[in-house]
Order: C-alpha cells, then structure tokens, then sequence
C-alpha cells in the first residue's frame, strides 16, 4: 500500500481494496464476500472498521446485504444516455450484454382512458414486462401502445421480444423522439419482490413517451429502476 493511501481512514483502505478485488475478479459479479471474521482477520480490522467499509460499497450499489445469506457482488453499474432513442434490447446489445423480456401480465383491454387519450389509441393494449441483464432483474416496465395501429407488433412483444424491433421490423417505423419525465423513490413492496432490493434502496422511476417524426405517439413505457443497477448521463 502506498504512503497516501495509508494517511486514508482505515475504513476506506479497506473499502478501496474490496472495490479493487471485484474489479480485478477476485470477488466475482454474483458471489458472496467472505464471512465477516474471515474478511476481519484478513483485512486486520475491526467489525466496525468492516462494516463500515462494506456500508459504503452497498450504498454505492456494488455490494447488496441479503438478510440470512451474507454480502454479494453486484454487477457493474450499466451505462444508459438519457436522449438515446434505442430501446432496451438495443441498449443492451450495444454494452455488449445480453437482454431479457420476460411477460408478467398482459391485459387487451385495459382501463386507462387516460393513457388511451395520450397515445390516441383505437385498442389500447398494455404489457407488464421484466427486462434482464443477463439473466438477471433490472427494470420493471409497464409497455403501452395502440395495438389497432399496430397489431403485427402484438405477438412478437407477447413472444418476449422488443417492442422497437418489432417496430422497425414488422411496421418500419424507427422513432423520432422521445420524451422522459424521471423521478427517484422507493419500490412497493410487489416490486421489491421482483426487483430483489430492500424498503430502503431508491429507484428511478422513469415515464417514456416515443413518437414519429410527425409527433404522432407510438408507445408509453412506464420504468422502474433500481438506481444502484444505472447510472444516467445526458448528451447536449
């Protein structure tokens, strides 16, 4: 260790050499830190020094407390620009990682006069999907669209595919714009159960609205995002 790192408090030396193992692959994404007293004889540290330490790295979301279990590695946080007009699936494939639609509900005739009047829709179709990062929990979604305009779309999104491929592939439509409105708060307790994070970890709440290059609006989505799991940057 060098000279400045040793003038560090303790607990950030050893929060800085637990960050550094993850990164170097020695605790692996999905793996369980050690047991407290065998990281404490290592590290040469108290419980409080430790926990402290690992407080620091949960609360910057590489790092998740599971009650009963012990510590697990996080996956790195994934990288989305908030002006891009790609959908998930191609957001994904473009970090190199692999997606994941799974359908949670889906309901034909829903009622949501409000929504239906905002996307001008003849047949309001609305589908509650999960996203996966490889297999793994990410955003909760809430997908509508007009599935009069667009019925070709309706089984290939029911299928678990991307509703923006879909789109471009069956009705040759690329979207235009997009407009988001975020907000950050805690989960419900139904989407704690599915997101697999705790009462006390914020989310991203994110509504999206794409529409044509005529302004006409193709679908709303409505997201929830632990914001441990992204990290948003904007593009001017």
């Amino acid at each position: 260790m060098d000279d400045q790192a040793q003038l560090l408090p303790l607990y950030e030396q050893v929060r800085r050499s637990i960050l550094a193992g993850i990164e170097a692959g020695q605790f692996a994404e999905g793996s369980f830190l050690p047991a407290e007293p065998e990281l404490m004889a290592f590290y040469g540290v108290s419980r409080i020094t430790l926990r402290r330490a690992i407080g620091d790295l949960c609360a910057d979301g590489r790092l998740q407390r599971q009650q009963g279990r012990g510590t697990v590695v996080m996956p790195d946080k994934v990288r989305q620009t908030l002006v891009s007009l790609s959908g998930f699936s191609e957001t994904m494939d473009g970090l190199g990682r692999k997606a994941g639609h799974r359908i949670l509900a889906r309901d034909d005739n829903p009622d949501a006069p409000a929504i239906r009047e905002r996307l001008r829709a003849a047949a309001l179709i609305r589908f509650d999907r999960l996203l996966e990062d490889g297999g793994r929990p990410m955003t909760l979604e809430t997908l509508w669209f007009d599935a009069a305009r667009f019925p070709e779309i309706v089984e290939p999104v029911a299928a678990g595919g991307s509703f923006f491929t879909a789109l471009r592939d069956k009705a040759g439509i690329v979207p235009a714009h997009a407009e988001r409105q975020i907000d950050v708060g805690l989960a419900s307790a139904g989407e704690r159960g599915i997101l697999a994070v705790t009462a006390a970890q914020p989310v991203y709440r994110i509504e999206k609205i794409v529409t044509d290059r005529e302004g006409r609006p193709l679908a709303l989505s409505q997201l929830v995002t632990p914001s441990h799991l992204v990290t948003y940057t904007i593009k001017t």
